[in-house]
């Protein structure tokens, strides 16, 4: 379960960027940022890098490293609230599972998350042998 969650953080996360405020002019792999730019911070790129993730646009649950996702950000800046989102998950997750078996996303009406900022699909459709 604690894989198939970070794995799905890393894979889609719901928040896709992060912007930061340079406190210093500073040089990045030849890019230069002065002091006071506004960097934008691609959390959801940074999750399928592949000199950190092997495989990076294949969802597999078994992926090791999959908790080293930037979906919550990182350092001081780091969500507060990433241990309570977890903790919901699994809740919710576990929830469900026992109390409606053989719920499952429906095949013929696949969701995708929409939006930049807070993604989320509009609809998800599931099927329930109940």
């Amino acid at each position: 379960m604690h894989r198939a969650i970070e794995e799905t953080l890393r894979w889609e996360p719901a928040v896709q960027s992060a912007a930061r405020h340079a406190t210093r002019d500073t040089e990045i792999r030849g890019v230069r940022i002065a002091k006071g730019e506004v960097v934008h911070c691609m959390l959801g790129a940074a999750n399928r890098d592949p000199a950190h993730f092997e495989a990076p646009n294949l969802f597999d649950v078994r992926r090791s490293n999959a908790g080293d996702h930037l979906s919550f950000a990182v350092g001081r800046h780091f969500c507060l609230g990433a241990p309570l989102a977890r903790l919901e998950t699994r809740v919710v997750l576990e929830t469900l599972w026992a109390h409606c078996p053989g719920l499952r996303l429906d095949p013929e009406r696949p969701s995708a998350p929409c939006g930049y900022e807070f993604r989320k699909p509009n609809t998800l459709w599931v099927e329930w042998d109940a």
